[in-house]
């Protein structure tokens, strides 16, 4: 899917700092600075013929697109972070078999909340990459990681520091990456259904890379992989069936799938 047409702009009452930082932002990515002029953002679009709008604001990175806001937030990593400090199992750490100081490839990024969990599970001596294939996502994330403030529970701060965003398409980045060089490499392809509760990702549906991996990104993924490749599904898993993996743990609405490494 081509990139919609955006432009960056900033709150409508903008101090010189976010000024500053929205024409640093232009200068960054390449789309253009639109000043607010105190319009609304459907005005603006409307103006400017844009689909969408980077808003710098009272230090963060916003998006309006489609007529929606997507704000960084670490989705249901907090609550999943408080489930395992509780002793509690977490169905994707189970399925990835995480142990600290693990290396972990999470090759479908989104907002980064699997990325988040198992950068607290492997802890400070492990390390977390997560591929994100649109350029404007992978932005929002790295900005949001880097900025997001929550002090509760206290992990979940320096966790999301850890994760290292990678605008790259897994289908490319695997093609060049070394035999054994991580231990986990983990997919969650985009559902063609949305879940009834993820209605605030629409957003992220409307920009994100559709697509489940192929028989010859598994290949690559598994040469790369030094204990075990993951893959996240939809109940009743007809995807991992297809492609040949295990079912290893369901939870409520999703399944995960493994296949050995070579």
């Amino acid at each position: 899917m081509p990139e919609p047409p955006l432009a960056v702009t900033t709150s409508s009452r903008p101090s010189a700092r976010e000024l500053a930082k929205a024409h640093g932002l232009a200068d960054e990515t390449g789309y253009r600075y639109v000043p607010r002029a105190h319009r609304s953002l459907a005005g603006m679009a409307a103006d400017e013929a844009l689909a969408g709008l980077l808003i710098v604001e009272r230090g963060k990175l916003s998006l309006w697109i489609a007529g929606r806001w997507l704000r960084y937030h670490p989705n249901m990593a907090k609550l999943r972070l408080l489930a395992l400090e509780q002793g509690k199992h977490d169905v994707l750490v189970d399925a990835l078999q995480l142990k600290l100081g693990d290396r972990v490839l999470d090759c479908t990024c989104g907002l980064g909340a699997d990325a988040i969990v198992a950068a607290y599970k492997v802890g400070a001596t492990g390390r977390v990459r997560s591929l994100e294939a649109v350029p404007l996502l992978a932005l929002l994330v790295e900005r949001g990681m880097a900025c997001y403030a929550l002090d509760d529970p206290p992990a979940l701060a320096p966790a999301m520091r850890r994760v290292e965003v990678l605008n790259a398409d897994y289908a490319d980045y695997l093609r060049r990456e070394a035999d054994n060089a991580w231990d986990v490499v983990y997919f969650d392809p985009m559902f063609s259904e949305t879940l009834a509760d993820a209605q605030g990702l629409a957003p992220v549906r409307y920009l994100a890379k559709e697509g489940s991996p192929s028989a010859a990104d598994l290949g690559e993924a598994r040469r790369v992989a030094r204990r075990r490749v993951v893959l996240k599904d939809r109940r009743p898993g007809r995807l991992l069936a297809r492609l040949g993996f295990a079912k290893v743990g369901e939870g409520r609405r999703v399944c995960y799938g493994v296949l050995p490494a070579w």
